[in-house]
């Protein structure tokens, strides 16, 4: 049998008005992350769009989904964001003798581009040597992280990311 504790709805209703949404926001050309708290309410994405300052033709994406947001998710209480000006991002992926191209939101995380970049619609790596892969930028030393979104590599204004498809062991050093 269920009971109702009277006495406990104003303390849960204090304790909702309290809770805040933790955003992390990545700005397209930057890999550092911004996170602020707000307060849950009816216009979020207003709110947040003003606490960043981010001008009109900015959007916002959420972490390796497609499509720019119109309004945050409801009941979420932590969002991972990316803004950038682009809808896509062309990403060129130079292999030995040949680039393949393919867009992708700017939310996309390299390791998404990595996956197609070995995969059939790319180079068609074997297993071994897709497992082997790595992004990595242009004259760079160390590959792209795997957890970054693309469009932290591209900054506000372009749309086009190049990057190389190597083979080489980063374990070691």
């Amino acid at each position: 049998m269920e009971t109702l504790d009277t006495a406990a709805a104003p303390a849960n209703a204090d304790r909702l008005k309290t809770e805040t949404i933790r955003i992390e926001v990545v700005h397209g050309g930057s890999t550092e992350a911004v996170v602020l708290e707000l307060p849950p309410g009816e216009d979020l994405l207003a709110a947040l769009r003003l606490a960043l300052a981010l001008e009109e033709d900015i959007l916002l994406f959420e972490r390796d989904q497609d499509a720019h947001l119109t309004c945050l998710p409801p009941g979420r209480k932590a969002l991972r964001l990316v803004t950038h000006k682009a809808h896509l991002i062309e990403v060129e992926v130079r292999y030995e003798h040949r680039t393949e191209k393919k867009a992708f939101a700017p939310s996309k995380s390299v390791f998404k581009v990595l996956q197609w970049a070995v995969g059939k619609h790319g180079f068609k790596l074997d297993p071994v040597s897709g497992a082997r892969a790595n992004l990595i930028l242009p004259g760079a030393s160390d590959p792209l992280p795997r957890e970054e979104a693309i469009g932290s590599f591209v900054p506000r204004g372009h749309h086009v990311l190049v990057v190389d498809l190597t083979l080489k062991d980063f374990t070691n050093g």
